[in-house]
């Protein structure tokens, strides 16, 4: 790979359009001072380094625009490409040629631009050129291309600097980020860490609380239970005396049911005579009914008759009326599409006509010429004996050809139909095809175009509501934080407050004594080894007994704990000569422990306990603390301790003390002057602090997140408000398209489905068509052969017969074939035309038998209709007669009615003692409803129980005690509950809430100090890694400045090195040299032209230890002298065998070791331009003028 050339327009001084060819090897560029030579440097620079650190040499971009020279305006734009050789394809672009292509234009107001880049004229973008030139090892950030600044700068810069561009040759830039990432994650670990555990600090207490009330939760489910227990008994008790009481009642109910049958067998008795009184009753009336006569009972059945005969008529009119009126509209749909298949059937009929009296022409035709053609075989037959045979022979073949072409038509009509069918099956298919594809590009384009409007419209409603869920999660996570490190706050700072309140008042009980403050002192100070300090810091008590043990220990309280007598004489000794007092000292070594006494064993089991078993200390100090309070016993009152008082010594909790002479000290105790166990101590106190001050950031940390929170909250809230408000055109426009989609994929289903059915079609279409193709195909051979054979036989007749026979038979034979072919067309479409025919006859006949059918059944209702209507007014008629005869016939009668009359009163004495017997069984029944009442209310009282005991869920204990034992139990049970008073029940589900939430967070923390180990790793493993890839650079980088310095500056020697080897990183790095018969100096020590020489080495060796396609090197040699440049481009020449060299430079030497020579030159209309190959001898004046005016400004 390498630069073919600069393409330039409108750059700097380059004015115009301007091609700079470049050929691979070494080119050397130059000019005199000031005609844009380094311009070509700038332009690759441009194109190579748009975000490079390297500036091109312009205040600002649009300086690089041409600005017209002297007689020209500002041009409008400029624009540089650099065209690579891409044929090894190191430019990961498949092409052998890759133009690269920077272009920046002027706004219209001058001062403002655009920038555009391209690709081989394809729109680009900056990250893109990045990526290329990247992957082709190419960087104008790096040292392909070195400037006429860049030497001077490598001299100048610092040792650190100059280490960072190892650093950066080595890439450990990413080892950076990372390390970076790593810390910063670390940090924020230990942060949360922190903050989490203030919180399981605070969970810790509560969950302590917690269990506490959960015991007296425990205690009181407990009781519950009993007295659930016992209200379950008490139930199935009281079912049991329930059910007892049922089942007397039910006896009682019994008795009365039997009694009122007893009275009911009576009133049956009287009911019986009655009935017999009742029939004389009816007898009589018959007869007055026969006085009247049958006419009248059979009125009254023929009025009922005919109304119901009415009714019924009625209903058949009305049904038919409907059924008629449903007929009648199949009857126009048939009768429409019959009309249409006779229209077709017409005309079909027709054109059958015309082609049935056409082929009855061409047969006439056929068969005079078939008679002409017999004639004339005849006579070509009377010709010889050899003409006979054939004869016979050729109708023969004649025969069998005949009968092979029709075959041959009917298969031929069986290929066209397959080739229809297959064809329609095929066209359907591809036009099914074609639908699928365009459903397909149309649900593509909905979806891009709702692309489209997403981004216009810009998040959804459902992006926001899942941001704003996300955010809400968050919120809620960090609510739950706060809360939680609120309480701890609070603990916290009143366990402070405490701490300071005990801290004064510990400092005020030993304001008066100095002398063990300069003893804790001295122990603070850690002048003086050995001391523990005071019984007061060693111990801690419950705040229960505080009181009581503060009293107990007394002024010995402020005894010092020490190793051993040595540490309490030194102790002591520091006190006499300081004269500060007197202390008491405990030394371990000597101190002796003790047993109870027989009084105090006897009286302990009365007393809370030994006072030395409720304070809390570490076991080594047991025999200190046995000095203090020895077997003095607590107890809870002053009762108790009278009541055993009397050779013991003993404390209430009060703070009473009696002693065991019997002196008894009391009265009011100021718990602010008291001394206290475990009192603050200034390191507990500043401990404390600390804590308090970690809960209060961690609290503001997590409020100021809750605050960020909230605030993103309402800006997403707004933000979706203004999108909803901004975008309501492209939502519905979107609405509109996913409806469509939706329909698309509905239809792309369903056409999906069809799909497989045409598959079918055109699978099943082909199979018939290859097998009519075969069948055609063999019918066409065996035809193929009878005619060859047929012409073979008139062939050889017409040999043999006269030339006017054989051109009348020939002519008469064509004319035959043709005859043949019409006739059989002829025949195809008439067969065409009847199977049409057919088929309308056959859809008209089935039309027909439904329309039959419909006839039928219009005339069928009809008729119906007609027959009920005349019905319906007979009906009428004679209903309306019927009336009219039963007005006449009602009459009366007198003697008759008077002999009913007096078997109608003996028939009331028996109703009479029939109601006094029925009087009877009403008032046993009333009393049997009252026991049925008591019955119902036990019954109902028993299934209530019955549905308590069956709701009871616990398993009933047996056997059940009695009644009152029940009662006492329940009473005793709801004491209990009293007596444990409020009971928080939820503290059972609270423990385990806050126990789990504990567990979480420990979980956490685990998982915090490993990700926090792991981040240590990490960054130790990058530190290492980084260090090594360093390492690996430098050493490469020091081999190569070795061996290219010894060769430019002609066996000298030079090394680099690090300031600090063990972390190069906090130092930097030197170079050192040493000329040829010079002495070892630093980079910084050495002559002008040695520091350039010595930095050329420095670039040369990165260069070699990362090689590129191409280096360009901006007047480097400017500063050496002949000798060295000369060296210079010796070792310029001899890489260029591996890479691309394009160097500026005005020294002589230089240009006559270059493989290809380029001049630039800038005439008085100051627009630079580009000599190819010029000569030698001209452009080495360069050199001496530029010299010459070296020498003028020095």
């Amino acid at each position: 790979m390498h630069l073919k050339a600069v393409e330039m327009e409108n750059f700097k001084s380059f004015g115009g359009k301007l091609v700079v060819p470049l050929m691979e090897g070494y080119t050397a560029v130059t000019g005199p001072n000031g005609s844009g030579k380094s311009n070509i440097t700038d332009a690759i620079l441009f194109v190579l380094g748009p975000k490079s650190s390297k500036a091109v040499r312009a205040g600002k971009l649009t300086d690089l625009i041409f600005d017209g020279g002297k007689s020209k305006g500002k041009a409008p734009f400029t624009k540089v490409s650099l065209v690579f050789d891409n044929t090894d394809r190191i430019m990961p672009w498949d092409d052998d040629t890759v133009r690269l292509t920077r272009f920046v234009k002027l706004s219209d107001n001058g001062t403002d631009y655009s920038s555009y880049f391209y690709v081989n004229d394809r729109k680009s973008t900056m990250s893109e050129f990045d990526s290329l030139l990247t992957k082709a090892r190419i960087s104008a950030d790096g040292y392909n291309m070195v400037q006429q600044g860049d030497v001077t700068r490598i001299v100048q810069m610092g040792g650190i600097e100059r280490r960072r561009i190892i650093d950066a040759i080595s890439g450990i830039a990413s080892f950076d980020a990372d390390i970076e990432k790593a810390r910063g994650e670390r940090a924020e670990a230990e942060t949360n860490l922190d903050r989490i555990g203030i919180i399981v600090e605070e969970l810790s207490h509560q969950v302590d609380r917690l269990a506490r009330d959960r015991e007296d939760a425990r205690a009181y489910l407990d009781a519950q239970a009993r007295l659930e227990m016992a209200k379950a008994q008490y139930t199935h008790r009281r079912l049991q005396i329930e059910q007892s009481k049922y089942r007397s009642v039910s006896d009682q109910i019994e008795k009365l049911e039997g009694r009122i049958d007893s009275d009911r067998a009576a009133k049956a008795e009287l009911e019986v005579q009655r009935s017999a009184k009742e029939q004389e009753i009816s007898a009589k009336e018959e007869e007055i009914a026969s006085k009247i006569g049958p006419e009248y009972r059979e009125l009254k059945e023929k009025i009922e008759a005919a109304k119901v005969d009415l009714a019924t008529k009625k209903d058949r009119k009305e049904a038919a009326e409907m059924d008629l009126e449903e007929q009648s509209g199949f009857r126009t749909n048939f009768e429409d599409s019959i009309a249409r298949n006779n229209a077709m059937v017409v005309t079909l009929r027709q054109n059958r006509e015309d082609l049935v009296s056409k082929q009855a022409e061409d047969e006439s035709r056929m068969e005079a010429a078939r008679r002409e053609e017999s004639e004339i075989s005849e006579a070509i037959a009377d010709t010889g004996g050899e003409q006979k045979e054939l004869q016979k022979e050729l109708e023969r073949v004649e025969t069998d050809f005949d009968a092979c072409s029709a075959e041959l038509r009917s298969t031929q009509g069986r290929l066209a139909k397959a080739e229809a069918a297959s064809e329609e099956a095929h066209t359907a298919f591809a036009n099914l095809d074609d639908r699928l594809q365009t459903i397909d590009f149309e649900i593509k384009d909905a979806k891009w175009s709702i692309e489209q409007l997403k981004a216009e419209a810009g998040p959804s409603t459902e992006d926001f509501g899942n941001r704003i869920l996300e955010a809400k999660r968050r919120e809620s996570e960090l609510e739950k934080q706060e809360s939680e490190l609120d309480a701890a706050y609070r603990r916290i700072d009143a366990e402070y407050n405490s701490l300071q309140a005990e801290k004064k008042v510990s400092e005020r009980m030993n304001r008066g004594s100095a002398a063990v403050e300069a003893i804790l002192a001295l122990r603070n100070r850690g002048e003086m080894k050995g001391i523990h300090g005071t019984i007061q810091e060693l111990a801690t008590v419950d705040k229960g007994f505080e009181t009581a043990l503060s009293v107990a220990a007394g002024g010995k309280m402020q005894a010092v704990v020490v190793d051993n007598d040595q540490v309490a004489a030194d102790a002591i000794s520091y006190l006499k000569k300081e004269k500060l007092g007197r202390v008491t000292f405990l030394p371990l070594t000597k101190m002796m422990g003790g047993k109870p006494r027989a009084k105090a064993i006897m009286s302990v089991k009365d007393s809370e306990g030994y006072a030395i078993d409720l304070i809390d200390f570490d076991q080594k100090y047991y025999n200190a603390f046995w000095y203090v309070l020895g077997d003095t016993l607590v107890v809870r009152d002053m009762d108790t301790a009278r009541r055993i008082m009397g050779g013991i010594r003993i404390v209430t909790m009060g703070g009473e003390l009696i002693e065991a002479s019997g002196a008894m000290v009391g009265g009011n105790i100021s718990q602010q002057s008291m001394l206290k166990f475990g009192a603050a101590s200034e390191d507990k106190l500043a401990e404390t602090g600390e804590r308090l001050r970690k809960a209060a950031d961690a609290l503001e940390d997590v409020r100021r997140k809750l605050r960020e929170v909230r605030d993103e909250i309402r800006g997403i809230d707004d933000e979706m408000r203004k999108v909803s408000s901004g975008a309501m055109e492209q939502r519905e426009q979107m609405a509109q398209l996913k409806g469509r989609v939706t329909e698309l994929e509905k239809t792309r289903s369903s056409a999906s489905a069809e799909m497989k059915a045409v598959r079918q079609r055109v699978s099943d279409a082909d199979a018939e068509l290859e097998s009519a193709r075969t069948a055609f195909g063999d019918v066409s051979e065996r035809l193929s052969a009878l005619t060859e054979t047929r012409t073979g036989i008139k062939n050889r007749m017409a040999e043999i017969a006269p030339v006017d026979l054989q051109n009348r038979i020939q002519a008469v034979r064509d004319h035959i074939y043709k005859l043949k072919e019409e006739i059989s067309d002829n025949k195809l479409q008439i067969g065409g035309i009847d199977t049409e025919i057919a088929g309308y006859g056959k859809q008209n006949e089935s039309l027909q038998m439904q329309l039959d059918s419909v006839i039928r059944a219009i005339e069928d209702d009809q008729r119906t209709i007609e027959e009920n209507t005349a019905l319906m007014q007979r009906a009428r008629i004679d209903l309306d007669a019927l009336r009219s005869i039963e007005a006449e016939m009602e009459g009366g009668i007198e003697d008759l009615r008077n002999q009913k009359d007096a078997l109608v009163a003996e028939k009331y004495r028996l109703d009479s003692e029939i109601r006094e017997k029925s009087k009877d069984i009403e008032n046993t029944a009333a009393t049997l409803e009252s026991f049925k009442a008591q019955s119902i209310q036990l019954e109902a009282s028993v299934a209530q129980l019955k549905s308590e005991v069956d709701a009871i869920e616990i398993e009933v204990e047996l056997p059940i005690p009695s009644e009152e034992e029940i009662r006492r139990t329940i009473r005793a049970q709801e004491s209990a509950i009293a007596k444990l008073g409020n009971v928080n029940l939820r503290s059972i589900e609270e423990y385990d809430e806050k126990k789990a939430r504990l567990d979480g967070l420990n979980a956490e923390v685990e998982s915090l100090n490993r990700h926090i180990k792991e981040l240590d790793d990490l960054m130790s493993s990058l530190t290492s890694k980084k260090k090594g890839l360093f390492m690996q650079s430098y050493n490469a980088v020091n081999e190569n400045f070795k061996s290219i310095y010894a060769q430019l500056s002609g066996g000298g020697e030079a090394y680099m090195g690090l300031e600090n080897e063990d972390d190069p990183f906090i130092g930097g790095l030197m170079i050192n040299a040493k000329p040829r018969n010079g002495k070892m100096l630093r980079l910084e020590a050495l002559s002008g032209g040695e520091k350039s020489l010595t930095a050329l080495s420095f670039i040369f060796a990165i260069q070699e230890h990362q090689p590129s396609p191409f280096y360009v090197l901006d007047e480097v040699d400017m500063f050496l002298d002949s000798i060295n440049a000369e060296m210079v481009a010796r070792r310029v020449k001899e890489s260029s065998a591996k890479a691309q060299f394009i160097q500026v430079s005005l020294r002589k030497v230089t240009l006559a070791l270059a493989d290809h020579l380029i001049g630039v030159t800038r005439p008085p209309s100051g627009i630079s331009r580009v000599i190819m190959q010029p000569d030698l001898a001209e452009v080495s004046r360069y050199e001496e003028e530029a010299l010459k005016r070296q020498k003028e400004a020095i």
